[in-house]
């Protein structure tokens, strides 16, 4: 009897600790949507503050299409365009600073010295700082183009989330410069890439959506 009490003691801890651990690795987002503006809620589960990047812009492909957005240098390919730019002043300033210097220090490096300072809103990425067990809030606002001549069109929109699992690990051009803000000392806080999608946000739109 007091064997099978042990065992069964033994897996109640692995069981328990398994739970407790990947608790703690969870930094989520859901997103809400009111009107044209679009909410990403993250949520820090971990036992930890950390610091994570957000995309500017949030990529949007068709359902009838096999590519990731409908923005970009494709937009004439798809009927209709849809995607979200992040309202200013969201980010955390003292980091974003830091991640905006080695993005500029970089330029430089490369070569590309003239770009500094040529950013359009939705270009590059946002930092952000996040408590452990909070909540954050960041808003976007959502753009819906249809190009002459307007025709009739409708379908299904599903928002693809920023890779930076992957962006970190391959060779992508802005690589580089996110991996060496990921290596900063943030004292008491934590990088993190990539949160769990726990609610993939899907749109339906048609053209009497677009160019409102």
């Amino acid at each position: 009897m007091k064997k099978v009490t042990l065992i069964l003691l033994i897996i109640f801890c692995l069981f328990s600790c398994k739970q407790e651990s990947k608790k703690d690795n969870i930094f989520s987002l859901n997103y809400n949507k009111n009107g044209n503006e679009l909410t990403l809620i993250f949520e820090n589960n971990t036992s930890h503050d950390i610091i994570f990047p957000a995309p500017n812009t949030l990529e949007f492909g068709d359902k009838n299409f096999k590519y990731f957005s409908t923005q970009g240098g494709k937009e004439k390919d798809f009927p209709i365009n849809v995607y979200a730019i992040i309202e200013n002043n969201q980010s955390s300033r003292f980091y974003q600073k830091k991640l905006d210097s080695i993005y500029n220090a970089f330029l430089i490096e490369i070569g590309n010295a003239d770009f500094i300072g040529d950013k359009k809103p939705g270009d590059g990425n946002s930092v952000f700082y996040l408590k452990k067990m909070g909540k954050l809030k960041v808003k976007y606002n959502l753009t819906i183009k249809q190009s002459s001549p307007i025709h009739k069109y409708s379908s299904k929109f599903k928002q693809n989330y920023y890779p930076y699992d992957k962006v970190l690990k391959g060779n992508y051009p802005e690589a580089e410069y996110l991996r060496r803000f990921s290596k900063l000392n943030f004292v008491n806080a934590k990088f993190v890439a990539q949160p769990t999608i726990e609610d993939s946000l899907f749109l339906n739109i048609s053209h009497n959506d677009a160019n409102k």
